[in-house]
């Protein structure tokens, strides 16, 4: 493997970044290897007896890297090594985690769905967040979904106090302070406790305008996943929790989330050789994301001498995509995508008999679920930037209706210096794919022949083992095998089909990934680090093919390996610096030789940079981070050449005798480039990403 110039600035390659240095600065005896815990594993669990890489990412790195306009995906580029980096715009595609892709959970509930339509992390506001679980690597313990790994969203919640309010006012423009391009944002709540009762209501609202890149043109609109500009959104909030007893709780959170677009610009259809920006668009429906979400949740923590926990869900996710270009004699169509959710999940937590000195405990329990999944294409009568409906409507893929029921069973021991963890996992999941009109088969011939129906059935079995050995108080060494579950992506892969295919084909291709990984963390002052190693193999690969448009989904052997790691340093109780290094390698075996797999799923290297300096009521943070060239894939004839590049920002915090002040520097050097996705899978030609942009934004907790 290679490595740049820049990259050689870090000692240590990884994943290991968490806030509890602040308590270390004040007492130098403070505990190592912190018990911070993670319900990301179902139930609360040290990082320090997880034999994997956990990154638990708090309110203040978050708060710290949001800034008016950014989103939730552009956040964990930057805080997560392994992560790929953000398409800039709406949509998460290809922002995959080892290669693999990634379970959103927001409080436990799985943001992904059978149809996957990219829009996972434009689900909530970073104002809502309070903090972010990160476990890499195949997982099963929330079931299909998690081949890459686990991204457990926390929301805010009353921490206590009776009455307590926090207002925020923010805003975000470009490197010219043109008054078209400024983000503006707003946030509000309210908590408050009162006998056994607790609450958390909040609202957060932000309108972005026109961005400009590094030479002061305005972006073209992403008109295949859809951009940032022009957007409104918010995101209403509300957590309500009362104390039956001393053990027994009850949690009700409520979400309603929108984001739309409302747009005249477009990328220029007459320019094929620069993405230009054109104003003139007239389309009344642009592209939107909508998520609403009940949660009900039970908890006894004294349930005959056990822990129980009870979560029952019900989801609605709505996505709706741009009229894009032509799809053959099918014309242009804009893509209406309908998720609904709903299902019970149980846990039970039992304390084991103890054998010699050593003692364990089991979780185990029971998830039911069924989702309901709709996806439907609006045809358009184009004139110039004037798009108009016909009232003709293409069903993109049948509708689905996929239930699943699994059991699983963990269990841990500790033992002296070692922790031991295992588990198994029993996964059923059956759709029901109902009679079709063709897509394919229309954009092939015109003809509206019935694809038909009919029910997939899929089954896994799932294991998963790993240790931890403690060689000391300050650092630990693991290792671990875990196995992942995905099913293919149906309703995407059967657009593309014709009337003639056998939807059982289906059966055969799901996703079961085998992950191995090894690695090695220490927390002392004043350094913390860590790295691992990690190998993924699976005997099916699918990827976005971006030159036919089209999903691959082939019964051929995959592996992706990689290392990454992490370095932070407290030099004193002022100045700290670190940074991270992820690298990874995908193949695919195809004819006997193994081919590299797209930069759509694999992430060329990956480095990040950090200085801060920090005073009592002020600090100022430094940051870079780097992205290498990849042509592997291009000279395998399997995807395309991208292009890296080097981005810095500037951050700076300083409490105020009323309230907090916070400044950002978004690319410091008004490097004018294109984000990784839209190289990989953007329709040529590619639009720039945002220039350089200063942020302000005022906080007051009262």
């Amino acid at each position: 493997m290679q490595f740049s110039r820049f990259s050689l600035l870090i000692c240590l390659p990884a994943t290991f970044a968490s806030s509890t240095w602040a308590q270390a600065l004040e007492d130098d005896d403070a505990a190592l290897l912190p018990a911070v815990v993670v319900t990301a594993n179902r139930v609360e669990t040290t990082i320090a007896s997880i034999p994997g890489t956990v990154q638990v990412i708090d309110e203040e790195q978050i708060r710290s890297q949001s800034g008016a306009g950014r989103r939730l995906a552009d956040i964990l580029d930057q805080l997560v090594p392994g992560m790929a980096p953000s398409s800039g715009g709406m949509s998460n595609f290809g922002q995959t985690l080892r290669g693999r892709s990634v379970l959103v959970l927001i409080d436990g509930v799985s943001q992904n769905g059978i149809r996957d339509t990219a829009r996972q992390l434009n689900s909530i506001s970073p104002d809502s967040i309070e903090r972010i679980e990160v476990l890499s690597g195949a997982n099963s313990i929330y079931g299909a979904g998690a081949a890459g790994g686990i991204i457990n969203i926390i929301t805010k919640r009353n921490q206590g106090q009776e009455l307590a309010f926090t207002s925020k006012l923010g805003t975000t423009a470009s490197n010219r302070f043109k008054g078209s391009g400024f983000a503006y944002e707003g946030f509000q709540s309210a908590t408050g406790r009162k006998g056994p009762l607790d609450w958390y209501v909040s609202g957060a609202y932000t309108q972005r305008n026109d961005q400009f890149d590094g030479r002061g043109r305005r972006i073209a609109q992403d008109t295949s996943q859809g951009s940032n500009m022009d957007t409104d959104t918010y995101d209403l909030q509300g957590r309500f929790g009362y104390q039956l007893d001393d053990s027994k709780r009850l949690t009700l959170g409520l979400q309603n989330y929108r984001d739309k677009q409302n747009t005249a610009y477009t990328k220029d259809p007459n320019n094929p050789d620069e993405a230009v920006a054109v104003r003139g668009l007239r389309l009344d429906d642009q592209p939107a994301t909508q998520n609403r979400a009940i949660n009900l949740n039970f908890t006894d923590q004294d349930f005959f001498g056990q822990g129980l926990n009870i979560e029952s869900y019900w989801r609605k996710s709505e996505a709706l995509f741009f009229p894009d270009v032509a799809r053959g004699l099918a014309g242009i169509a804009a893509t209406d995508s309908s998720t609904t959710v709903y299902g019970i999940r149980t846990a039970i937590d039992t304390a084991l008999p103890a054998i010699g000195a050593a003692t364990g405990n089991l979780v185990w329990g029971a998830d039911l679920s069924q989702e309901v999944g709709r996806q439907r294409a609006h045809h358009y009568a184009v004139d110039g930037l004037n798009y108009n409906r016909t009232g003709i409507i293409y069903e993109l893929g049948p509708d689905l209706k996929t239930s699943t029921r699994a059991l699983f069973a963990q269990t841990a021991w500790e033992w002296g210096p070692w922790t031991l963890r295992g588990g198994i996992r029993q996964e059923w999941i059956q759709s029901k794919v109902q009679d079709s009109i063709a897509y394919g088969e229309i954009v092939l011939t015109g003809n509206r022949a019935i694809l038909p129906g009919g029910t997939l059935k899929y089954d896994a079995t799932l294991y998963n083992l790993g240790a931890v050995y403690q060689l000391n108080e300050q650092q630990n060494v693991f290792a671990n095998f875990s196995q992942g579950f995905s099913l293919p992506d149906i309703q995407r892969f059967l657009r593309d089909v014709s009337s003639d295919y056998n939807i059982h084909n289906l059966n055969t291709q799901a996703l079961k990934v085998d992950s191995y990984e090894i690695g090695w963390r220490g927390d002392w002052y004043p350094v913390q680090a860590q790295v691992a190693a990690y190998l993924n193999t699976s005997d099916v690969t699918q990827f976005y093919d971006a030159e036919e448009r089209a999903l691959r989904l082939i019964s051929q052997k995959e592996r992706v390996r990689g290392v990454e790691g992490s370095l932070n340093w407290y030099v004193n109780t002022r100045w700290s610096l670190g940074g991270s290094y992820a690298w990874t390698k995908g193949q695919t075996q195809q004819n006997g030789q193994w081919i590299h797999l797209p930069a759509t799923r694999i992430s060329p290297a990956k480095t990040t940079l950090f200085t801060t300096y920090q005073q009592s009521n002020y600090s100022v943070r430094l940051q870079a981070l780097q992205l290498a060239n990849y042509t592997a894939a291009l000279n395998d004839g399997n995807g395309r050449r991208t292009d890296g590049y080097t981005l810095f920002d500037l951050i700076a915090s300083i409490e105020l005798p009323q309230g907090r002040l916070e400044g950002s520097i978004h690319n410091l050097t008004n490097r004018n480039y294109q984000a990784l996705m839209m190289q990989a899978s953007g329709r040529p030609p590619i639009p720039n990403a945002q220039g350089r942009t200063f942020g302000l934004a005022y906080t007051l907790d009262w």
